[in-house]
């Protein structure tokens, strides 16, 4: 046997172990997840499980630059949040538009002294504007550019009142009910340090009173691969590390943190292009080193909703950055790699996504390579490949249409007609189309990855619908 046919079957051999492996694990994950979904319903029908008086005051905060466009409708959205006892923080990250005068001058928010306790790094805090709304407080931050998302979150860490807090995007819905959800896990356990929500895209959907009213599925087929692609995400891989303490990642769309906790980590790291999951990460090891007994949690009740690219080079340019925030991610932690002292963690979650995340487009890329150098040297088994390759295809397929329908255990939401039918098709394009385009833009990324680490595209964004008015807006 020649070296080459030596080095064939032994990626063949790779090949099958690296496919068992990926779909053993989104099958028990999709079971367990699902499962999981349907008794969490069953629960809530049997008791009600919201109801007690019991409430810890949140900070809200809010990054923002140049988000006039969104911003207002993100904050009249908050001011309907089904909790008692919260504050709006808004944190103009030195924007150039009229994102900070916009929200000061609709909400007839005054100059402040509010005293700022530093107790995690941040470029300088310039103006702090406050005022109430009804019985909300919002306050304004207006501080120089630092350049990114994380160093606004530490200013607002700085100078939020409430020893929880919340952080989101300005470019969001966070659903009304969204922090009573999220807080109980706190109240059912004093070591829950964190807790990530479910990120559900707002494309096209209708609100009232921070309530979505009709959720049909977009018929942007780039909008609505993402659609699928989150119902994966975080049906197949949230919900299942949630059960043993595993989670790698609290979207930077949603997560309510004890601001404690935070502060002994040293707050967000400026100089990370993934600060959502490096903080969670770094919440992790120090804990485990320090020993002490906590738990980051999620909760797919507590809803956020986001607004996606719609255009493929916004999408191109969003996951290129995410891309590139793992790698730095996964390489600043390589401490967790095959580490028995993180147990499951390392075990679990981050070989998943070392595997299967970090070095799945190489893994793709050496398949490619691999299926030419066999044809050409006339050593292809076609029968063979065909058959993996419609397996592989179809189990995609039918992965996607299961986590899809999955979503019905949610909240029990509405069927809409064609719904269904779209979603088949958005499956088979997603497989065929979305996924070759992004393992173009992930190789890409990562090949990239010094000279373009901190680089950043503008999304375009849309105006988010929203009918109804409620009195603290019309206070406003």
């Amino acid at each position: 046997m020649d070296r080459l046919q030596i080095f064939l079957n032994i990626t063949g051999i790779f090949f099958a172990i690296y496919m068992f492996g990926y779909t053993s694990y989104t099958m028990v994950a999709g079971i367990v997840s699902i499962w999981n979904l349907y008794r969490n319903r069953l629960k809530e029908r049997m008791e009600n499980i919201l109801d007690h008086d019991f409430y810890f005051p949140i900070s809200i905060l809010v990054p923002a630059y140049n988000e006039e466009k969104t911003i207002i409708t993100t904050i009249n959205n908050l001011l309907d949040l089904d909790y008692k006892i919260f504050e709006i923080v808004v944190i103009d990250d030195g924007s150039t538009d009229k994102t900070a005068q916009l929200v000061i001058d609709t909400y007839h928010l005054q100059q402040d002294q509010i005293p700022i306790h530093i107790q995690v790094p941040s470029k300088e805090i310039m103006e702090v504007y406050s005022g109430d709304i009804g019985n909300r407080s919002i306050v304004m931050i207006r501080k120089k550019n630092g350049g990114c998302k994380a160093d606004a979150i530490n200013a607002g860490i700085n100078i939020s009142r409430y020893p929880y807090f919340v952080c989101m995007d300005a470019d969001e819905i966070l659903q009304a009910d969204a922090l009573k959800y999220s807080a109980r896990l706190f109240l059912e356990d004093d070591k829950v340090i964190a807790v990530g929500g479910l990120i559900r895209i707002a494309n096209g959907i209708k609100f009232q009173h921070a309530m979505p009213i009709e959720m049909r599925m977009s018929r942007n087929p780039i909008v609505s691969m993402q659609i699928l692609e989150y119902y994966r995400s975080f049906i197949a891989s949230r919900i299942f590390h949630d059960t043993f303490n595993g989670n790698l990642n609290i979207s930077g769309g949603y997560g309510l943190f004890n601001k404690k906790a935070v502060v002994a980590v040293g707050g967000y790291d400026p100089d990370s292009v993934g600060e959502d999951m490096d903080l969670v990460l770094k919440l992790h090891v120090y804990h485990k080193a320090q020993n002490i007994p906590y738990a980051i949690r999620y909760t797919s009740d507590a809803v956020c909703w986001t607004q996606a690219p719609f255009t493929m080079k916004d999408l191109s340019n969003q996951r290129a950055r995410w891309h590139r925030g793992l790698v730095q991610c996964m390489w600043k932690y390589r401490v967790l790699f095959l580490n028995p002292k993180f147990g499951l963690i390392s075990l679990i979650s981050y070989t998943y996504y070392f595997l299967y995340e970090l070095i799945a487009p190489f893994t793709e890329l050496l398949g490619i390579i691999v299926i030419l150098v066999a044809y050409f040297t006339n050593r292809l088994n076609l029968p063979l490949a065909i058959f993996i390759a419609l397996f592989y295809t179809g189990f995609c397929i039918m992965q996607t249409i299961l986590f899809y329908i999955g979503k019905y255990f949610l909240r029990e939401e509405k069927n809409y007609k064609g719904d269904l039918l779209w979603s088949i098709f958005i499956s088979f394009a997603d497989v065929f189309v979305f996924r070759p385009i992004l393992f173009i833009v992930r190789i890409s990324a990562t090949l990239n990855y010094k000279r373009k680490l901190h680089s950043w595209s503008k999304i375009e964004r849309e105006d988010l619908e929203e009918e109804g008015s409620n009195e603290l807006k019309k206070e406003a």
